[in-house]
C-alpha cells in the first residue's frame, strides 16, 4: 500500500478553508454564549461550519487533497460523522422541551458512542491513508484519544464523588470544555500550517524550475 505526502495547490485551498472553518466553528460557540446575539441560530451555524469543514477534509478537491485519499471506509466514516453531528445538534435542541429531558439523557450516551466509533474509524483511516504528512497524520487520532480519556476521567470523578458530585461540577465542565475547544482548534491550525508549508515548498520548486 503506497503512501504519498504530496499535496496539490487544490489541497492548499481546501485544507486552509477547512481548517479555518473548523477553528471558526469552535470560536463561534463562546461568542454566541457571551453575546447571545444569534440565539439558537448561533449553535446551528457553528454545527454547519464544523460539518462543512469535515466534508471538505473528506472529499477535498481531488484524491491528494482528501485526508482519507477518498477511500470508501474513511471517507464514509467522516461523512457519516458530519451527518450524525447534524442530527445530534437537532436532537439536543429539543432538550429544552421538559417532556424530552429524560429521552435526551439516554440519547446523550448513544450520541457519544456513535460519534466515538465513527471518529475512531475515520481517524485511523486518515493515519493509514498517507496523505497527511507524518507525524501529523496521527493528530486526529490523538484528539480522539484525549477526548475519550477526558470522558473516562469525568465518569470516574462522578462515581468517586458520589453525593458530593455537585462540588466537582465546575472541574468537569472546565475539563469537558477545554477538550472540546482545544482539539478542533489544534486540528484546524495543523491543517492550515501543513497546507501553507506544502504551498511554500511547491512555490520554491516552481521557482527553481523556471
Amino acid at each position: 500500500m503506497g503512501e504519498t505526502n504530496a499535496v496539490t495547490s487544490g489541497s492548499k485551498q481546501v485544507w486552509i478553508v477547512a481548517g479555518a472553518l473548523l477553528v471558526g466553528s469552535v470560536l463561534l460557540g463562546p461568542l454566541v454564549q457571551i453575546g447571545s446575539f444569534l440565539g439558537p441560530t448561533g449553535g446551528i451555524l457553528a454545527t454547519f461550519l464544523s460539518v462543512f469543514s469535515i466534508a471538505l477534509f473528506a472529499i477535498g478537491s481531488d484524491r491528494s487533497s482528501s485526508v482519507t485519499a477518498k477511500r470508501p471506509l474513511g471517507t464514509g466514516a467522516l461523512i457519516a460523522l458530519g451527518v450524525w453531528m447534524t442530527i445530534s445538534s437537532f436532537v439536543r435542541g429539543l432538550a429544552t422541551i421538559p417532556a424530552a429531558v429524560e429521552t435526551f439523557l439516554s440519547f446523550g450516551y448513544i450520541d457519544l458512542l456513535i460519534q466515538f466509533v465513527l471518529a475512531a474509524i475515520a481517524t485511523t483511516q486518515i493515519a493509514r491513508a498517507g496523505i497527511v504528512a507524518r507525524p501529523w497524520n496521527l493528530a486526529p487520532l490523538w484528539v480522539v484519544a484525549v477526548t475519550a480519556a477526558s470522558w473516562v476521567v469525568q465518569q470516574i470523578i462522578v462515581v468517586a464523588a458520589g453525593s458530593n458530585v455537585s462540588l466537582f461540577i465546575p472541574i468537569i465542565v472546565i475539563l469537558d470544555g477545554w477538550v472540546r475547544v482545544v482539539g478542533p482548534v489544534f486540528l484546524g491550525i495543523v491543517a492550515i500550517a501543513l497546507a501553507s508549508r506544502e504551498s511554500a515548498v511547491a512555490a520554491g520548486v516552481r521557482e527553481q524550475e523556471s
